[in-house]
Protein backbone atom coordinates (compact mmCIF):
# COMPACT_ATOMS: atom_id res chain seq x y z
CA UNK A 1 0.00 0.00 0.00
CA UNK A 2 2.64 2.32 0.99
CA UNK A 3 4.44 1.49 -2.13
CA UNK A 4 1.69 2.15 -4.25
CA UNK A 5 1.06 6.09 -2.43
CA UNK A 6 4.66 6.64 -3.35
CA UNK A 7 4.46 5.58 -6.89
CA UNK A 8 1.49 7.63 -7.55
CA UNK A 9 3.76 10.72 -5.56
CA UNK A 10 6.31 10.00 -8.60
CA UNK A 11 3.81 9.63 -11.43
CA UNK A 12 2.06 13.10 -10.71
CA UNK A 13 5.30 14.71 -9.80
CA UNK A 14 6.38 13.39 -13.69
CA UNK A 15 3.18 14.50 -14.93
CA UNK A 16 3.12 18.59 -13.50
CA UNK A 17 6.95 18.43 -15.07
CA UNK A 18 5.41 17.18 -18.33
CA UNK A 19 2.67 20.20 -18.45
CA UNK A 20 4.96 22.71 -16.96
CA UNK A 21 7.09 21.96 -20.10
CA UNK A 22 4.71 22.43 -22.55
CA UNK A 23 3.43 25.29 -20.73
CA UNK A 24 6.78 26.85 -21.26
CA UNK A 25 7.27 25.57 -24.69
CA UNK A 26 4.20 27.64 -25.72
CA UNK A 27 5.39 30.35 -23.91
CA UNK A 28 8.27 30.79 -25.70
CA UNK A 29 6.46 30.50 -29.18
CA UNK A 30 4.41 33.32 -28.07
CA UNK A 31 7.19 35.36 -26.76
CA UNK A 32 8.80 34.80 -30.44
CA UNK A 33 5.44 35.83 -32.31
CA UNK A 34 5.23 39.14 -29.97
CA UNK A 35 9.05 39.83 -31.17
CA UNK A 36 8.08 39.98 -34.38
CA UNK A 37 5.13 41.59 -34.21
CA UNK A 38 7.40 44.66 -31.80
CA UNK A 39 9.73 44.57 -34.94
CA UNK A 40 7.88 44.54 -38.12
CA UNK A 41 5.60 47.53 -36.49
CA UNK A 42 8.26 48.97 -35.81
CA UNK A 43 9.47 48.67 -39.39
CA UNK A 44 6.17 50.53 -40.75
CA UNK A 45 6.52 53.47 -38.18
CA UNK A 46 9.99 53.71 -39.95
CA UNK A 47 8.77 53.13 -43.54
CA UNK A 48 6.18 56.35 -43.15
CA UNK A 49 8.61 58.50 -42.51
CA UNK A 50 11.28 57.16 -45.20
CA UNK A 51 9.22 56.00 -48.31
CA UNK A 52 6.15 58.30 -48.87
CA UNK A 53 7.16 61.23 -47.83
CA UNK A 54 4.20 62.79 -49.70
CA UNK A 55 1.59 60.95 -48.93
CA UNK A 56 2.10 60.75 -44.77
CA UNK A 57 5.93 61.51 -44.45
CA UNK A 58 7.58 62.61 -40.74
CA UNK A 59 4.02 64.42 -39.85
CA UNK A 60 2.31 60.92 -39.73
CA UNK A 61 4.54 59.69 -37.51
CA UNK A 62 2.52 60.55 -34.13
CA UNK A 63 -0.65 58.41 -32.33
CA UNK A 64 -4.11 59.88 -33.74
CA UNK A 65 -4.41 63.71 -32.69
CA UNK A 66 -0.89 64.18 -32.60
CA UNK A 67 1.05 66.23 -34.95
CA UNK A 68 -0.91 69.27 -35.68
CA UNK A 69 -0.18 70.97 -39.24
CA UNK A 70 -1.93 73.92 -40.48
CA UNK A 71 -4.72 72.98 -37.95
CA UNK A 72 -5.14 69.43 -38.78
CA UNK A 73 -3.75 66.70 -36.97
CA UNK A 74 -1.79 64.25 -39.08
CA UNK A 75 -0.47 61.37 -36.47
CA UNK A 76 -1.87 57.90 -37.68
CA UNK A 77 -0.95 55.41 -35.15
CA UNK A 78 -3.62 54.42 -33.15
CA UNK A 79 -3.30 54.44 -29.36
CA UNK A 80 -3.96 52.21 -26.62
CA UNK A 81 -3.73 48.82 -26.32
CA UNK A 82 -5.09 47.27 -29.79
CA UNK A 83 -5.63 43.90 -31.06
CA UNK A 84 -2.81 42.69 -33.83
CA UNK A 85 -4.13 43.04 -37.22
CA UNK A 86 -1.83 41.23 -39.71
CA UNK A 87 -3.14 42.70 -42.83
CA UNK A 88 -2.39 46.58 -43.16
CA UNK A 89 -5.33 48.55 -44.71
CA UNK A 90 -5.40 50.84 -47.61
CA UNK A 91 -2.83 52.96 -46.26
CA UNK A 92 -0.20 49.98 -46.19
CA UNK A 93 0.78 50.95 -42.83
CA UNK A 94 0.70 48.69 -39.90
CA UNK A 95 -0.96 49.81 -36.48
CA UNK A 96 -3.43 52.38 -38.14
CA UNK A 97 -6.97 52.16 -37.81
CA UNK A 98 -7.59 50.58 -41.01
CA UNK A 99 -5.46 47.52 -40.91
CA UNK A 100 -7.64 44.20 -41.28
CA UNK A 101 -7.99 40.39 -41.55
CA UNK A 102 -8.11 38.16 -38.03
CA UNK A 103 -7.07 39.55 -35.22
CA UNK A 104 -3.64 37.48 -33.78
CA UNK A 105 -5.39 35.30 -30.73
CA UNK A 106 -4.31 36.55 -27.30
CA UNK A 107 -1.81 39.27 -28.32
CA UNK A 108 -2.75 43.45 -28.21
CA UNK A 109 0.00 46.18 -29.39
CA UNK A 110 0.25 49.71 -28.15
CA UNK A 111 2.55 52.53 -30.08
CA UNK A 112 3.26 55.68 -28.10
CA UNK A 113 5.10 58.23 -30.03
CA UNK A 114 6.46 60.79 -28.19
CA UNK A 115 8.28 64.10 -29.34
CA UNK A 116 11.56 65.16 -27.90
CA UNK A 117 13.07 68.49 -27.37
CA UNK A 118 16.22 69.05 -29.16
CA UNK A 119 18.00 71.80 -27.41
CA UNK A 120 19.78 73.02 -30.44
CA UNK A 121 16.76 73.71 -32.49
CA UNK A 122 14.18 74.43 -29.68
CA UNK A 123 10.74 73.58 -30.15
CA UNK A 124 7.52 73.33 -28.33
CA UNK A 125 7.89 70.79 -26.25
CA UNK A 126 10.81 71.84 -25.09
CA UNK A 127 11.70 73.70 -21.20
CA UNK A 128 12.44 77.31 -23.03
CA UNK A 129 9.57 76.82 -25.95
CA UNK A 130 11.39 77.98 -29.37
CA UNK A 131 9.67 78.46 -32.99
CA UNK A 132 11.55 75.33 -34.71
CA UNK A 133 9.54 72.13 -35.99
CA UNK A 134 10.00 69.15 -33.95
CA UNK A 135 12.88 66.78 -35.19
CA UNK A 136 13.37 64.35 -32.61
CA UNK A 137 10.42 61.31 -31.85
CA UNK A 138 10.51 58.64 -29.17
CA UNK A 139 9.17 55.13 -30.56
CA UNK A 140 7.72 52.25 -28.06
CA UNK A 141 6.16 49.27 -29.47
CA UNK A 142 4.68 47.55 -26.84
CA UNK A 143 3.22 43.92 -27.72
CA UNK A 144 1.27 42.57 -24.64
CA UNK A 145 0.67 38.28 -25.04
CA UNK A 146 -0.90 35.97 -22.38
CA UNK A 147 0.06 32.63 -21.81
CA UNK A 148 -2.21 31.21 -20.54
CA UNK A 149 -3.90 33.41 -18.11
CA UNK A 150 -0.57 35.17 -17.17
CA UNK A 151 0.34 38.54 -19.04
CA UNK A 152 3.62 39.10 -20.53
CA UNK A 153 4.98 41.57 -22.63
CA UNK A 154 7.57 42.37 -25.45
CA UNK A 155 8.93 46.26 -25.79
CA UNK A 156 10.92 47.97 -28.77
CA UNK A 157 12.21 51.71 -28.13
CA UNK A 158 13.91 53.88 -30.50
CA UNK A 159 14.53 57.51 -31.51
CA UNK A 160 13.25 58.66 -35.22
CA UNK A 161 14.54 62.07 -36.52
CA UNK A 162 13.72 64.03 -39.01
CA UNK A 163 17.53 65.44 -40.19
CA UNK A 164 17.94 65.64 -43.73
CA UNK A 165 21.44 64.08 -44.51
CA UNK A 166 23.22 66.85 -46.91
CA UNK A 167 26.19 65.29 -49.09
CA UNK A 168 28.43 68.13 -50.36
CA UNK A 169 30.46 67.65 -53.03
Amino acid sequence: MIAIVILMIGILALMSGMSGAVIQAKGQEQQMTAKQVAASTMESIMSVKETDPARLGWNAVGNVGSNIVDGTPRGVFVTGMQPVYPVAGADEVLGTADDSGTPLTAMQRQIIITDQCDPERPSYNCAVPGVANVRIRSVQVIVRYFVGSLARQEQITTVLTDYAVVETP
